[in-house]
């Protein structure tokens, strides 16, 4: 073997022991296989679902609009079925989107509902629990407050979404048959206004109603109104309330009610577990893989459960804030 055959062959030898030692891919930067459309509009959170998004090599991209009409909102699902994304997630109801989102579904684009469901308009809902679970929740978290016995209320609004019908129709039901010595003395339904006279309506009631152990804020604005009202009677200690902590755990002016013994809060989404849940489920199918009835464990969230009939994937129950565990969701 010649000097310069030598040198040629040492050099193959050393290639080949470097192809072998360096991982595939180093180097380079691999650009990610599927783009994400998420529209949270609040209701998500980015960094959980950003985190997930880096996991997994998921493009994720949030749409914004700022006090912008439904008619925006529809040119925004519009401009993300023009750049071919590969998923689309939408979070929080609104019917006015039922034509879209037969567009999407038209263009082959993944359709994911989060939070709340869009019905058979998707591929996949993404949920924090089921409605019967959640109503039932509410009802705990003030039985356990005012020792399974005594008068209560629940305060609804005007308008509110159909869940909140059903929520209230759980609420009574259970109520009935797990806690006997419980009396509703009634369902109000207030504005929705979230202002002082509504407060001083909630007021009124507790004033004309003076056994009055507990009330129950079905929609988020009647939960803040009910703590409010016991907060401004000087009724701390002796009525107490359970409400709807909307879907963003947890502001400080609900802490605030918690901390004080005026509510515990019941939230039907843990959004940064939700926001990473729904992320990696829209990549789980997007590979390829199709999700069978039962349980899945899903790195830091968990085991959580997939029921084919509504094709619904479940975090698992309600989230329940108390004064115990109000540290665990943020700082106030």
């Amino acid at each position: 073997m010649n000097r310069k055959t030598l040198v040629a062959f040492v050099l193959v030898v050393f290639l080949a022991a470097l192809s072998a030692t360096v991982p595939a891919g180093a180097g380079r930067t691999t650009q990610p296989k599927y783009t994400l459309a998420y529209f949270g509009f609040g209701y998500v959170d980015v960094t959980s679902s950003r985190k997930a998004a880096k996991s997994l090599g998921v493009r994720i991209l949030f749409p914004k609009c700022d006090a912008c009409s439904p008619e925006d909102v529809v040119r925004l699902y519009e401009s993300m079925i023009a750049r071919h994304v590969d998923a689309i997630v939408t979070a929080g109801y609104d019917p006015s989107l039922k034509p879209v989102f037969g567009k999407v579904r038209k263009a082959g684009v993944l359709l994911i509902s989060s939070g709340d469901d869009i019905a058979g308009e998707r591929d996949l809902w993404v949920s924090q629990s089921d409605p019967v679970a959640y109503g039932e929740a509410l009802a705990d978290a003030l039985a356990s407050q005012i020792g399974k016995t005594g008068e209560y209320a629940i305060l609804d609004e005007q308008g509110e979404f159909p869940i909140a019908r059903t929520w209230t129709k759980v609420v009574k039901s259970y109520v009935a048959k797990a806690y006997p010595n419980m009396k509703l003395d009634g369902v109000r339904t207030e504005t929705g206004a979230g202002d002082q006279d509504e407060v001083d309506s909630v007021k009124s009631f507790m004033s004309a109603h003076p056994n009055l152990k507990g009330l129950i804020g079905i929609a988020p604005t009647e939960a803040y109104m009910a703590a409010e009202a016991i907060s401004q009677a000087g009724r701390i200690g002796q009525v107490f309330s359970a409400g709807n902590g909307g879907t963003t755990p947890v502001d400080a002016q609900l802490a605030g009610y918690v901390r004080s013994g005026a509510a515990e809060l019941v939230y039907a989404s843990d959004t940064t577990k939700q926001s990473y849940l729904t992320v990696w489920a829209a990549h789980y199918l997007l590979t390829g893989h199709r999700f069978r009835p039962g349980a899945y464990q899903v790195g830091p969230i968990g085991r959580v459960w997939y029921y084919a009939g509504h094709r619904e994937l479940r975090l698992g129950q309600p989230l329940t804030i108390t004064r115990a565990n109000l540290a665990q969701y943020g700082k106030f």
